[in-house]
């Protein structure tokens, strides 16, 4: 027979300690003084037998053994909440935890939401891109919204909506001289970029044949929501991201000066941990946001596939 686990209380207190490496913030959590969390911890490793945090110069850090119990412990915490939740219809689905990059939350989730309260008025979404990536085991996210190829084998992934680049800019600039007719005509132009993308002006330009030295006359911001306000605004040609100004374009405030489009291989994924597939909030906002992408549509376009790479966002 296995031995029985040690109570509940210890774990739970050790669990929250690992979370914020803090016994401070632990009790916080917990509701408890931090003695308390100090006795229960120190409980939980005479009863192991072993140490499971380091203590030095006033910070913890967790020994070998108490960073393999960690995940592990956070996992199953989580499920239990999760089927407490499930099982309990006052409390099923209250707040939903969503991490998103900056530039798709405010391009593409947040224009959105609305819909999804509409249908599920019960459930608060909290939106956040700050929060710890989903497999960490600090994490509050039970879904995210991320950027790249999917490459994640110990997530569920599910792809959302692709990625395609191309030139777009105010309207006025195409009455302006220079002339921007052709792409090699973006020699004359200031080109917004966004660094940190795999795929980028360069391999625009060369998928469509305008060989230019582009960096003559580059703007370098570091979000793709601060390069879509400089366009807005006139200053400049940015390489367009789709999804990120589906709006803008619709809405007539930015145009696309020509037809080619570069598929990069990479998209936008919805991605949870492999256990909270049954999870009905999570199940919930996930089935929604699938419901909301719609294909691409590239009867003006002609698009061009490269590498299949991905990047951070």
């Amino acid at each position: 027979m296995r031995p029985a686990p040690p109570p509940f209380p210890w774990l739970r207190a050790f669990e929250a300690t690992a979370r914020h490496l803090s016994m401070t913030r632990a009790a916080a959590e917990l509701n408890i003084s931090a003695s308390a969390v100090s006795q229960q911890i120190a409980s939980l490793e005479a009863y192991l037998g072993r140490a499971l945090f380091k203590r030095a110069n006033r910070r913890l850090t967790l020994t070998a053994s108490g960073a393999l119990m960690a995940p592990k412990l956070t996992n199953a915490l989580t499920l239990l909440h999760e089927a407490i939740d499930d099982s309990l219809p006052s409390r099923r689905g209250q707040t939903l935890n969503v991490k998103v990059t900056t530039s798709f939350g405010s391009q593409w989730l947040m224009n959105r939401l609305d819909d999804f309260r509409k249908h599920h008025p019960a459930l608060t979404v909290q939106v956040s891109a700050t929060a710890e990536p989903i497999e960490s085991a600090r994490s509050t996210a039970e879904i995210e919204i991320r950027y790249g190829n999917g490459d994640w084998p110990d997530l569920d992934a599910t792809l959302l909506v692709e990625e395609r680049i191309f030139p777009v800019c105010h309207p006025d600039l195409l009455a302006r001289k220079p002339v921007l007719r052709k792409p090699k005509d973006l020699a004359h132009h200031d080109l917004i970029d966004v660094p940190g993308y795999r795929q980028g002006w360069s391999d625009w330009l060369s998928a469509a044949g305008a060989a230019i030295h582009w960096t003559k006359h580059r703007i370098a911001v570091d979000q793709s929501v601060m390069a879509i306000q400089l366009a807005l605004e006139g200053r400049g040609v940015a390489l367009g991201r789709s999804p990120l100004i589906e709006r803008e374009l619709a809405d007539g405030r930015l145009v696309a000066p020509f037809p080619q489009q570069l598929a990069t291989g990479a998209g936008y994924w919805v991605v949870h941990r492999k256990r909270s597939a049954e999870a009905r909030k999570v199940l919930a906002f996930k089935t929604w946001l699938l419901a909301q992408s719609t294909a691409p549509k590239p009867t003006k376009a002609r698009i061009t596939k490269a590498g299949n790479r991905s990047s951070r966002s």
